[in-house]
C-alpha cells in the first residue's frame, strides 16, 4: 500500500520553519513555498489570511490585521494558528491530502511533547499518516549523501529560527544539536542597528534584501552600498539612507560566529572514526542563508572541514523529505515520531 500511495505522488514533505514553508510532493518535488504567517483580525479573533495572501494583505493594511507567526525557533507556540496553516498549505499542495503519508522535518532539540504536537497537527490538517524526521537528516538526503552506508556525513541546515547539526552513518543519527539561531537574527542585528545608527525604522522586506545586496561573511574587498527609504523615528517622514557592505559585516559578526561555535562544538564530538571521513569529505551547508557571500569559506576556515553548498540550497530539506519517501523502507533509525489515524505507529 505504501508503495501505491507513493507512485501517485501523494506523499508530502513539509519543511516549515519560523520564516517560510516549503512542501515537497513526490513525483512532482517543491510544489509550495510561502512565507509560515497568519493575518488575523485586530482583535485576534478570526484568521483573515495564510502564508502569502497574508503577507500581501499586511503590506496594504497593517492596521487593520495583526501579523501572527505560529513557530519560533522552529517550534509551535500557538497550536490552533499552527493547524490552520499547516492544513492551507497542505491543502494547497495536495487534492488528495486524505491519503497523504506526511514526513516533516523537525529541529534537533525537539521535546516529546513537542513532537506530539506536531504529528496530531499533521492528522487533524487531514493527513493518513505522520512521520518525523530531524532537519539534518533531510538536508544531507537533499544533498545525496551516502547517510546509509558506514560513512562520516555531516549536514548543517541554517534556518530562519534555527540552526541544525548533524552527523550520519549507518542509517542512523550519531550526533545532532539545534541551536536557536538563524537567518532571521541576522535581520534583527541590522534592524536594531539601522535604527539606532540612523533613527529609521523600515519595513522587514527591506531589511531582508540590504542582507542579501550587502551580507557578507569575510571582510569586504569593496565597501559596496546601498540606498534604502525608511521612515524618520524622529518626525515619521520618509527619509533615504545608504549603508555601506563593511557596517553590515560588523554588524553580523556576533551571530555568525555564534553559528560558527556552534557547529565547532558539534565537530569536537565526532567520533575518531567518523571524523576522518567528514575532515576528507566534508559537510554540506544548507538553508538560504547558506547563500551569504562568503559563510562556507568561513566555516570552512575556522574549522579545517570542506564545506559544500548545493546549488539550491534553500529546498535542501524539502527535497530531502521527498528522497525519504522513496526510501522511507530504509528510514526506520532516522524516524523520531510517527503517528497515524488509528493511533500512534
Amino acid at each position: 500500500m505504501i508503495r501505491l500511495f507513493s507512485s501517485l505522488g501523494r506523499d508530502l514533505g513539509i519543511d516549515i520553519g519560523t520564516v517560510n514553508t516549503h512542501i515537497h510532493v513526490l513525483g512532482r518535488g517543491v510544489v509550495l513555498s510561502e512565507p509560515s504567517l497568519v493575518a488575523t483580525d485586530t482583535k485576534q479573533e478570526g484568521i483573515v489570511a495564510v502564508g502569502s495572501d497574508a503577507e500581501r494583505l499586511l503590506l496594504r493594511t497593517p492596521d487593520m490585521l495583526d501579523e501572527m507567526r505560529p513557530l519560533r525557533d522552529g517550534f509551535i507556540v500557538d497550536y490552533r494558528v499552527m493547524l490552520t496553516m499547516l492544513r492551507h498549505f497542505m491543502g494547497k499542495a495536495s487534492r488528495s491530502v486524505g491519503r497523504a503519508r506526511v514526513i516533516m522535518a523537525v529541529p534537533c532539540g525537539i521535546t516529546d511533547v513537542e513532537r506530539r504536537a506536531m504529528t496530531d497537527a499533521i492528522i487533524q490538517a487531514g493527513a493518513r499518516e505522520a512521520y518525523l524526521i530531524e532537519a539534518p537528516v533531510a538536508a544531507a538526503l537533499g544533498c545525496n549523501l551516502p547517510v546509509f552506508e558506514p560513512i562520516g556525513n555531516m549536514a548543517v541546515d541554517i534556518g530562519g529560527g534555527t540552526t541544525d547539526i548533524g552527523v550520519m552513518s549507518l542509517g542512523g543519527k550519531v550526533l545532532a544539536k539545534t541551536a536557536r539561531i538563524g537567518g532571521h537574527d541576522f535581520n534583527t542585528e541590522i534592524l536594531g542597528y539601522i535604527k539606532n545608527t540612523y533613527s529609521v525604522m523600515m519595513a522587514e522586506e527591506t531589511v531582508e534584501q540590504i542582507k542579501l545586496d550587502l551580507g557578507s561573511a569575510l571582510p569586504p574587498e569593496e565597501n559596496e552600498e546601498v540606498s534604502f527609504l525608511g521612515r524618520d523615528i524622529g518626525n515619521g517622514l520618509m527619509k533615504r539612507v545608504t549603508i555601506h557592505k563593511s557596517e553590515i559585516y560588523d554588524v553580523l559578526q556576533m551571530p555568525l560566529q555564534h553559528i560558527v561555535d556552534e557547529i565547532k562544538n558539534v565537530v569536537e564530538q565526532i567520533p575518531p572514526e567518523l571524523a576522518a571521513d567528514i575532515l576528507e569529505r566534508g559537510m554540506v551547508l544548507t538553508g538560504a542563508t547558506a547563500l551569504m557571500e562568503g559563510l562556507g569559506q568561513r566555516i570552512s576556515g575556522e574549522l579545517g572541514i570542506p564545506v559544500h553548498i548545493p546549488k539550491d540550497p534553500g529546498f535542501a530539506v524539502a527535497v530531502g523529505l521527498g528522497q525519504a519517501s522513496k526510501e522511507f523502507e530504509r528510514m526506520d533509525r532516522f524516524i523520531i515520531a510517527s503517528k497515524s489515524r488509528k493511533g500512534r505507529a
